[in-house]
């Protein structure tokens, strides 16, 4: 089952970092009121808000009650307890969680630094953002970053 979370407006970080597992993640642009619950009524709510919660038992909708703390712990506990898998797909943009399209880096010859087009041959594009993405040393740090997010010792 394909999950579509919807999180509140202050897990921007979490949502990033969903988006780069390949999780479909929309953000709230306000707080999460019965009107933008009846807009998301498909989605799989991840909140820090008791508040919240208790509106959404009432509708009897899917969600998850993230700790308040850091964004590691927060991300731990969400892959723990909904068994997501842990592992970066890197196919989604990480802006507005559309799916990437593989591109021929010949037609976007214009928009990629000669250093870039010396040293890469993968690209990928948003169709929604106008963005390119190709992994540079960016993802190495970034898949550092997400296995130290993943260690329970520091979480």
């Amino acid at each position: 089952m394909e999950k579509n979370f919807f999180l509140e407006a202050s897990l921007t970080g979490l949502a990033k970092w969903l988006r780069f597992m390949g999780y479909k993640a929309e953000l709230a642009v306000k707080k999460i009121t019965p009107e933008v619950i009846a807009e998301n009524q498909d989605k799989f709510f991840l909140i820090t808000s008791s508040e919240t919660a208790s509106l959404l038992e009432k509708y009897n909708l899917k969600y998850l009650l993230l700790p308040r703390g850091s964004l590691k712990q927060q991300l731990f506990f969400l892959i723990h307890k909904l068994n997501l898998k842990a592992s970066l797909s890197l196919d989604i943009c990480t802006l507005c969680g559309e799916k990437l399209l593989p591109v021929k880096k010949e037609d976007f010859r214009n928009r990629i630094p000669p250093k870039v087009w010396e040293r890469y041959k993968e690209f990928n594009y948003c169709p929604k953002c106008d963005k390119l993405y190709w992994e540079g040393d960016h993802i190495k740090r970034l898949r550092k970053r997400f296995k130290a997010f993943l260690k329970l010792s520091n979480a």
